[in-house]
């Protein structure tokens, strides 16, 4: 089984669980995402967008799920990453930039990837065990 197809599954086993998946920002506290198809979404661009934040270049996140329809990129400056974020709804962003350490935000990505694939190990420790989940909960994103 490929990767995205794996996170497809995992995403799939927790969202039969009381598991949560939270993103809030850019003047509105909760974008309402869900596990099954949200996250399985994020969690697919997530090595693509760990390699962005750790080499400084340009890095995009895609939340393009029916009514989400927004798009993260990502720009470092300095130590600081500029968030911008573009809507493809009619609900605008206020601000239209976040700024965050690169180190704050890589953090999070990486605590993201270990949170899952601890929770996965609960309810699947079979799909747990393979890459990348494996490495994901000894904080190896």
């Amino acid at each position: 089984m490929d990767y995205e197809s794996l996170v497809m599954e995992a995403c799939a086993l927790l969202s039969e669980t009381d598991c949560r998946f939270f993103v809030g920002g850019f003047g509105q506290r909760d974008w309402r995402l869900d596990v099954a198809y949200d996250l399985s979404a994020v969690l697919e661009q997530l090595p693509s967008l760990l390699v962005g934040l750790r080499t400084g270049t340009e890095a995009e996140l895609d939340l393009y799920s029916q009514g989400v329809e927004r798009t993260l990129k990502f720009t470092r400056i300095g130590q600081d990453v500029v968030i911008r974020c573009r809507s493809q709804t009619s609900w605008a962003p206020n601000p239209e930039t976040e700024v965050m350490s690169s180190h704050d935000l890589e953090s999070m990505f990486v605590r993201l990837a270990n949170d899952f694939a601890t929770s996965l190990e609960l309810v699947n420790p079979c799909i747990s065990s393979l890459p990348p989940f494996r490495d994901w909960r000894l904080g190896k994103a």
